[in-house]
């Protein structure tokens, strides 16, 4: 921890200082500003939501069911805090 950091205290129970953490899935990294990291971890969140419905979207359902089941279930798990990403460098 450096020196100029704060202490911060809640209950008498100091809060441990991290340098990055996730927070309603999205990281964050206090030194770096870069987002390449959170846009990639989020790619592979969305591939790792698409893994677990490939059966669904492999099978014989209607293309309208995989788009809602795409649309519900593997596209938020890649642009949930989108908005909060820089789209030019810092």
């Amino acid at each position: 921890m450096m020196e100029t950091d704060t202490l911060i205290y809640v209950n008498n129970t100091q809060i441990e200082n991290v340098e990055s953490y996730v927070y309603l899935g999205q990281k964050y990294n206090k030194r770096n500003k870069n987002q390449d990291k959170e846009i990639y971890r989020r790619v592979t969140a969305r591939w790792t939501a698409f893994g677990k419905h490939r059966d669904i979207f492999k099978g014989n359902i209607g293309t309208r069911l995989k788009r809602q089941i795409n649309n519900s279930c593997v596209l938020p798990a890649m642009i949930s805090g989108a908005e909060t990403w820089l789209h030019s460098p810092p």
